[in-house]
C-alpha cells in the first residue's frame, strides 16, 4: 500500500498536546492523519477531504464538538461522516445522548485506552475501504452500463436503418410472380412470391391460408373480365396479358398488369401456369392525367375555334357593310359624272 492509499482520518482538539498524543497512539496504523485545533478548521478540512473518521474533542472554545458535529450533519458532503467524540465528560447518560443526537457514531472516554481506540478506528477504516470499493464498483458498473447502452443504441440505430432500407426496398417492388398448379383442369394450389406483400399488401401466408383471396381482391367491376381472360389462357394454352384493378389490403385501389404463361406437358395437358403481376398504378395515373390534359386542351381548342368563328363572322359582316358602302359610292360618283356631262 502506498502513501496515496492511506486512509484519511481527522483529529480535532483545541490542545496541540492532545492531538500529538492521539497521533502517537495511531502511528502504527496505515492512516493519513489530518489535525484541526478548532471547530471551524475541522469544518473547512472536512469539506476539502473525504475522511473515513473524525475523532473530535467535545470541549473546545468558540465552537464545541457538539456544535461542530451539528454543522457537519447539516452539509450534504459531510452528512454521513462518522464522528467519535473524545471526552472525559461523557460518562453520564445525558452527555452520551446529546452526542448521539448531534450525529456522533460513538465516543471514547479519557484517559483513552489505546487498544479500544485502535479497534474502533480500524472498524471505521474498514467500512471506509468497503465504501470506496463499492463506489469504485459502482463507477465501473456505470461505465459498463454506459458502454452497453451505447452499443444497444448503436444496434437499435442499425436496426432502424435496416428497417427503413427494407421498407424503402419493399416500396420499390412493383412486380411479383405466382404459380398455379393444375390437375385435370382444376387448380390444386397457388404459390405466391414474397413480392406480393409490396404489391397487394397481403403476404404469401395469407394467400395460402385463404385460397379465394386472389379473387376477392379483384375489383368487383373487373372480376368477370379477369375470369374471361384466365379462361382464354387455359383454353388456348397461350400466354396473355391484361390489365385490371385490385383492392390493396389498406383499402386503396391499385391498377395491375397480369401476364399469364401456361406450362404445358408434351401430351398437351396443362400442368400449371405462371403469373406475373405488375403494379401499374402510377402509369395509369399518368395516363389519366395526360387524358385529362388532352381533354382540357381539346376543350380549349373548341372554345378558341368558336371564338375565331365568331370573330370571322363579325369581320365578314363588317366587310359586307364596307363593300356595300363602296358600291354605293361608285354608283353615286357615276351619277354625278352623268349629270356633269349633260348640256345646260
Amino acid at each position: 500500500m502506498t502513501d496515496t492509499d492511506k486512509i484519511p482520518v481527522l483529529l480535532v482538539d483545541d490542545r496541540p498536546e492532545n492531538l500529538t498524543a492521539l497521533e502517537g497512539l495511531l502511528e502504527s496504523m496505515w492512516i493519513d492523519i489530518f489535525k484541526a485545533t478548532s471547530g471551524n478548521e475541522a469544518l473547512s478540512l472536512s469539506l476539502k477531504h473525504d475522511f473515513a473518521l473524525v475523532l473530535m474533542d467535545v470541549r473546545m472554545p468558540d465552537m464545541d464538538g457538539f456544535e461542530t458535529a451539528e454543522l457537519m450533519r447539516a452539509h450534504p458532503k459531510t452528512i454521513r461522516l462518522p464522528i467519535i467524540f473524545v471526552s472525559a465528560v461523557m460518562k453520564d447518560t445525558k452527555h452520551q445522548f446529546k452526542g448521539y443526537e448531534t450525529g456522533a457514531f460513538d465516543y471514547l472516554l479519557k484517559p483513552i485506552d489505546p487498544i479500544i481506540l485502535r479497534s474502533k478506528v480500524r472498524v471505521f477504516c474498514d467500512l471506509y475501504q468497503q465504501r470506496q470499493m463499492l463506489e469504485l464498483h459502482e463507477q465501473q458498473l456505470e461505465a459498463v452500463i454506459s458502454e452497453r447502452t451505447t452499443e444497444l443504441n448503436s444496434t437499435l440505430d442499425n436496426l432502424r436503418e435496416s428497417e427503413k432500407r427494407f421498407r424503402d426496398l419493399l416500396a420499390s417492388v412493383t412486380s411479383y410472380m405466382y404459380t398455379v398448379v393444375m390437375d385435370d383442369g382444376r387448380a390444386l394450389s397457388t404459390l405466391h412470391g414474397a413480392g406480393c406483400l409490396a404489391v397487394t399488401g397481403f403476404s404469401a401466408g395469407e394467400y395460402a391460408a385463404n385460397p379465394d383471396l386472389w379473387y376477392r381482391m379483384i375489383h368487383q367491376d373487373d372480376r368477370q373480365a379477369v375470369l374471361d381472360a384466365a379462361q382464354r389462357v387455359l383454353s388456348s394454352k397461350t400466354a396473355d396479358t391484361f390489365e385490371h384493378r385490385i383492392q390493396h389490403k389498406d383499402g386503396s385501389i391499385r391498377w395491375v398488369q397480369t401476364t399469364l404463361v401456361p406450362r404445358v406437358a408434351p401430351d398437351g395437358e396443362l400442368l400449371s401456369y405462371d403469373g406475373v403481376i405488375t403494379d401499374i398504378t402510377e402509369r395509369k395515373r399518368a395516363e389519366e392525367k395526360i387524358l385529362g390534359l388532352n381533354e382540357e386542351l381539346e376543350q380549349r381548342v373548341r372554345e378558341r375555334t368558336k371564338e375565331l368563328e365568331r370573330r370571322n363572322y363579325e369581320l365578314e359582316q363588317m366587310n359586307k357593310v364596307f363593300v356595300g358602302r363602296e358600291l354605293r359610292m361608285v354608283e353615286l360618283k357615276e351619277r354625278i359624272k352623268v349629270l356633269e356631262e349633260k348640256p345646260t
